[in-house]
């Protein structure tokens, strides 16, 4: 699955290196809107090439349910390598963001207002120092995609990576100073040219993407068992049995061959292999842990007979019932909690639960996820199909609970003390929820007050609707100095649950 050499894709290459070199000799309007065209066809190409990686996730999951053994490694690297780019690719839309914010926002119709706004640009990316943190990041993105390849492949994949992160040289033929990475690229270049640059990494790191997991999808195959050794293998439909039930026993060898069939003895009785594989059955009873032992013969292509004895236990009892909560015995309203359940001796597709006061889904073997509505408690119910009958196999009741709140922060600082240079690069206020056991919890921040009590002017004070910072306060923001105060009131955020919860005050201290 290798990523198509699309002739849309090599066009935008070249119409961005020209606009690029256009760039240092005029900006003109005609200049400004081919970046604008450019930018829109680079962000259509993003899009394709995130539809063409999501077709290789496929790819992976129908991997996995052929055999999950030998494509687990490989997907769960692949998974990897996603979260990496997708948080990377999320960085690159909030400088994105920031930059057309900082130029003076977009118009009715989506489009930047200041395209050739030069001041914006070199303010995030050089004075905020958002480039180097974007570059020092673009470098950690490439160097952890290369250990996802194998060794010996990784030179080739060092050259023919497209997320590069090269320091350039000053304009004029090579002449004048060398320039740093981040003046090299933003240092009073147009907004729309910074945006279309921003997007141009985007694109690289997709492909990037999509060149390791073409990679990983490929080494799937290359790991299969080559049958220079060999080992028996005892595969048991259950080994917590009760009384009376039957024990089926897959004996072969590892990585067997379909036309050898080797000579198999189960507990003093031959077995007939077919295919390579023997199957032994037999009706346990009597409780308590049993045995189940015999030997493989396999003659090697030299001739010689290699024999192999194996031995396997399994307890026979009465049914056992498992229900655990995956994270602790309480419920959260809002978020698909995940159940294992498991009955000892009754095979998962004969198990089935039910709740009182929620809802559950089958989600995989042993699998379900529980969503609750209302805080007290629920009860869930297991039962078994065991020889024909459906069982009652156990209960056990959770709480039901609120998600915690969050804890409300600017940048990473909980105050009540912060830099004036920290607090100046911020962007807004955060909700985030802390030492929270489920991953993923989001707040958002609906809206809030803030005012700011700076030495020697008057008090500026402003209403947001978001976690951005409104634009009338952030020249007063960006002049702070120390012993300034500003103050967070009235603070409503929201959770994955929808409710909207009104936070208490927060109060930061500039020194």
């Amino acid at each position: 699955m290798a990523l198509p050499k699309d002739p849309r894709q090599k066009m935008i290459n070249i119409m961005y290196l020209v606009l690029t070199a256009m760039l240092a000799l005029n900006v003109s309007a005609e200049i400004l809107n081919a970046f604008n065209i450019v930018n829109n066809s680079i962000n259509t190409s993003n899009k394709s090439i995130t539809d063409k990686n999501n077709d290789t996730y496929l790819a992976f999951e129908q991997k996995m349910s052929e055999d999950a053994a030998k494509a687990g490694p490989f997907k769960q690297k692949a998974e990897q390598v996603k979260v990496a780019s997708a948080e990377m690719y999320t960085f690159l839309d909030s400088l994105k963001e920031r930059i057309v914010r900082e130029s003076g926002g977009r118009d009715e119709f989506g489009e930047l207002k200041s395209k050739d706004n030069l001041d914006a640009p070199t303010r995030v990316m050089e004075n905020q120092k958002q480039g180097p943190l974007l570059e020092q990041k673009l470098k950690d993105l490439r160097a952890r995609l290369l250990t996802y390849v194998e060794a010996k492949d990784k030179d080739k994949f060092d050259k023919s990576l497209p997320l590069h992160v090269e320091i350039g040289k000053a304009h004029g033929g090579g002449h004048g100073p060398a320039k740093d990475w981040t003046s090299y690229h933003f240092n009073m270049v147009p907004a729309i040219a910074a945006v279309t640059i921003l997007s141009k990494f985007q694109n690289d790191i997709k492909n990037s993407e999509a060149l390791i997991i073409d990679d990983l999808y490929a080494q799937i195959g290359k790991r299969d068992f080559h049958f220079d050794k060999i080992k028996p293998f005892v595969s048991l439909n259950s080994k917590n049995l009760m009384e009376g039930q039957t024990l089926t026993a897959q004996v072969a060898v590892g990585a067997y061959s379909s036309t050898v069939n080797p000579e198999i003895v189960v507990n003093g009785s031959a077995v007939t292999a077919s295919e390579g594989l023997g199957q032994y059955t037999m009706v346990v009873s009597g409780i308590g842990e049993k045995t189940i032992s015999g030997s493989v013969k396999m003659t090697d292509p030299s001739g010689q007979v290699i024999n192999m004895p194996f031995s396997e236990t399994y307890s026979v009892g009465a049914s056992t019932t498992s229900i655990s909560a995956d994270k602790m015995n309480v419920l959260y309203i809002g978020l698909q909690n995940p159940i294992s359940i498991s009955a000892g001796g009754v095979p998962a597709e004969k198990v089935s639960a039910g709740i009182n006061n929620g809802s559950m889904t089958k989600t995989g073997a042993g699998k379900y996820s529980v969503v609750v509505t209302k805080p007290g408690t629920a009860m869930i119910t297991v039962n078994g199909d065991i020889d024909g009958k459906v069982k009652t196999l156990g209960s056990k009741e959770f709480r039901i609970k609120y998600i915690p709140d969050p804890v409300l922060k600017v940048g990473m600082s909980r105050g009540p003390f912060m830099k004036a240079s920290e607090f100046k690069v911020q962007g807004g206020l955060r909700a985030d929820l802390e030492d929270f056991l489920f991953e993923g919890v989001r707040y958002e921040v609906v809206s809030y007050r803030i005012g700011i009590d700076a030495k020697g002017k008057d008090y500026a004070e402003a209403d947001a609707n978001s976690a951005y910072f409104p634009s009338s306060v952030m020249p007063v923001i960006r002049s702070m100095r120390a012993g300034d105060i500003v103050y967070f009131d009235n603070i409503r955020v929201k959770g994955p649950d929808g409710r909207v919860r009104d936070m208490p005050n927060v109060n930061f201290k500039i020194n």
